[in-house]
């Protein structure tokens, strides 16, 4: 069983996305701090040839979890859906997606996690991402970096854990307590793929998955993010 675990992502890049759907088992990390200027509560768009931010507006205090941070205020559904309507309305499949997100906006969510957490498992779905996700909160494991990672691993009964690069350099000094578990760490690769954006522009990779959607449509997003798989 291989497990995957990351901080929640805004409508999350698409490289998070192949990490997930190379696993069984999907850990959402709710249970950690909120990082200011981090992509745990904002993405970036496409605006005409530049990446732009849309970010949840949150009451930042120092320290907070995620799953503890509330919106600081209630204009923000009309506020992104305005953005992406100025951001994508000449593309393809404009219209598809963004009926969509109105349904999707229009949902209640009572705190900024129920939110982040609703965009990713929207995507996933429109990518066909069948992976069980859970709330690390749920399991009441203790530890930081590793020693959560590898409590997180043992409470799913997870064999094999699939790594992010950017924990490469302080996950060494894990590598013996994994090996003594029986849990076999793997090293998440990606390389992007390209899509046609706006042809007017150069190609902006490490965008919001919404992206690829609003481009290319549901069906050949799943065609492009399976091949590239």
């Amino acid at each position: 069983m291989i497990l995957s675990i990351h901080q929640p992502s805004y409508w999350p890049w698409l490289g998070l996305l192949d990490k997930i759907a190379k696993s069984n088992t999907f850990i959402l990390l709710d249970d950690v701090q909120l990082v200011k200027g981090s992509y745990q509560y904002r993405n970036k768009f496409f605006c005409e040839g530049k990446p732009r931010f849309i970010t949840i507006p949150l009451f930042l205090k120092l320290g907070i979890n995620i799953k503890e941070v509330e919106f600081r205020n209630d204009k923000w559904r009309e506020d992104h859906l305005n953005k992406l309507r100025n951001y994508y309305f000449k593309a393809p499949f404009f219209k598809e997606v963004y009926s969509d997100l109105m349904v999707f906006y229009d949902k209640f969510y009572t705190k900024p996690i129920d939110l982040l957490k609703g965009s990713m498992i929207f995507s996933m779905q429109m990518l066909n991402i069948n992976v069980e996700l859970f709330l690390s909160s749920i399991f009441n494991v203790t530890g930081t970096k590793g020693d959560m990672v590898l409590n997180l691993c043992k409470a799913v009964k997870a064999k094999k854990y699939l790594a992010g690069t950017g924990s490469y350099a302080y996950m060494h000094e894990y590598l013996p307590k994994f090996d003594g578990a029986g849990i076999e760490i793997n090293w998440h690769a990606f390389k992007h793929p390209n899509y046609e954006q706006n042809p007017e522009y150069p190609f902006i990779e490490g965008l919001s998955c919404l992206d690829i959607f609003f481009f290319q449509g549901y069906k050949k997003s799943r065609d492009i993010f399976w091949r590239n798989i």
